[in-house]
Formats: structure tokens, C-alpha cells, sequence
């Protein structure tokens, strides 16, 4: 059981620091938008837009894994990593975009 709880932390600092890293890289992106002119500037805006929610919903599980008991962090868990799978995808792309 305490192996798990350090496992779970592992995550955790891992998924946080993901996190931090990916709020970083929107603003970049945001940057970028910005000095985009004219109608060209709306489809880069929705997609900065959509990956802001992506990763509101990520911090979102994560506090929700932080404050569950054991039964519920394993479902959790497993909703965190797809939701990270899932930004981790958005934001290679997105970089892909943006470069």
C-alpha cells in the first residue's frame, strides 16, 4: 500500500510538472496569435482556445485524484493519464503548428 501512495506521488509531481510545462507553452502559442492580423488570427485562437480547456480539464482531474481515497484513485488515475495522453498529443501538434 505505501509503495502505491508513492507511486501515485510520483505521477502527481510528474503530471504537475507536465502541467506547469504545457501552461508555459500556451502562452507562447497565445504570443503567437496575438501578432497574427485579420481573419487569419481565428482558427489559431479557436485551437489556443481548445487546448486551454484541455488543460483546465488535466489540473481539473488532477486535483480531483489528489483528494480521493484509494477506492476512487484508481479510476482517476486512469482518467488522468488519457486526459495527459490526450494534451500531450494536442500540444505536439499545436507546436507543430505554431513553429
Amino acid at each position: 500500500m505505501e509503495q502505491e501512495k508513492k507511486e501515485a506521488q510520483v505521477k502527481v509531481e510528474t503530471l504537475e510538472a507536465r502541467l506547469k510545462e504545457w501552461g508555459s507553452d500556451l502562452e507562447k502559442f497565445r504570443a503567437k496569435v496575438d501578432m497574427i492580423k485579420g481573419k487569419a488570427k481565428a482558427g489559431p485562437e479557436r485551437e489556443v482556445a481548445a487546448l486551454q480547456a484541455k488543460l483546465n480539464e488535466a489540473k481539473k482531474k488532477l486535483e480531483e485524484f489528489k483528494k480521493a481515497d484509494a477506492a476512487a484513485s484508481a479510476e482517476l488515475k486512469k482518467g488522468i493519464e488519457n486526459a495527459g495522453a490526450e494534451l500531450k498529443k494536442a500540444f505536439a501538434s499545436a507546436k507543430a503548428k505554431f513553429k
